[in-house]
């Protein structure tokens, strides 16, 4: 099978790097070496998940969005998977993948990955778009978890904020999963987690910020739960998410 990888050397597209092999992996550099390539599958983590820059910079990172799809239109797939975001929702709470995100008040980030999600469906018969939470495992940069590990600008975390979190060992074996079945959609979905509650369970000695701050909420929900193992709105309760922190945490301080 001719398969590809897109985005290899990302924080997402790496982690599948080290689970498999590929036989073509392309990032943004090397992107231009895909054109006119004919593939069994391609998987798309490509698109940068840098939230802040994006809404900070939307034309340029509409551009870059927009060149990964000229890139994309000269090729043919069998089967085309896309990584997306749980940020294509404008309010993502108690959504699932049968309601269609709203564009109106939706920030850059993700009205620009909604549109390459449309996009992809429309150009790629047989398609899957993964949406993704909140992420940690090997190689993560940045994101609250990576902040309390490194003590970094803790006072602008929320102890009030709940938040969805998917432990990244997991993704390769739930993607195979996910690919084998072929639906055109599906939200990776997690019971939230109070950051206070993890706060204090795996750094009681580091200060956050206070009651003040904006607490965001997600709670993403999935209709496909038995797909990966799970049940009712979620393909992982919050103890076994737990757990997988505890396990990335331990491993990261050992290894620093």
């Amino acid at each position: 099978m001719r398969d590809a990888l897109i985005g290899h050397t990302g924080f997402v597209g790496s982690t599948l790097a080290r689970a498999r092999a590929f036989a073509a992996s392309f990032n943004s550099r090397s992107i231009g070496e895909i054109d006119g390539g004919s593939f069994d599958t391609v998987v798309c983590a490509g698109v940068s998940a840098v939230k802040w820059l994006a809404n900070k910079e939307p034309e340029a990172d509409l551009r870059a969005i927009q060149g990964l799809m000229a890139h994309l239109d000269t090729i043919s797939a069998g089967h085309f998977v896309l990584v997306s975001t749980i940020d294509v929702y404008r309010e993502p709470v108690g959504v699932t993948e049968a309601d269609e995100p709203p564009t109106e008040g939706l920030h850059p980030y993700g009205l620009h990955r909604l549109q390459l999600e449309r996009w992809v469906a429309g150009r790629f018969p047989r398609h899957t778009i993964v949406r993704l939470p909140g992420l940690f495992g090997e190689g993560l940069r940045k994101n609250l978890i990576f902040d309390m590990l490194h003590a970094n600008q803790t006072d602008r975390i929320s102890p009030s904020g709940v938040l969805q979190w998917y432990p990244m060992r997991r993704f390769p074996a739930d993607l195979a999963r996910i690919q084998a079945a072929a639906p055109t959609l599906v939200n990776i979905a997690v019971e939230p987690l109070r950051t206070e509650a993890i706060r204090a369970r795996f750094f009681p000695e580091v200060a956050i910020g206070g009651p003040e701050l904006p607490a965001p909420r997600y709670d993403m929900h999935t209709n496909q739960a038995g797909l990966l193992g799970g049940e009712g709105a979620y393909h992982l309760r919050g103890a076994a998410v737990m757990d997988e922190l505890g396990r990335f945490i331990d491993a990261e301080r050992a290894s620093a």
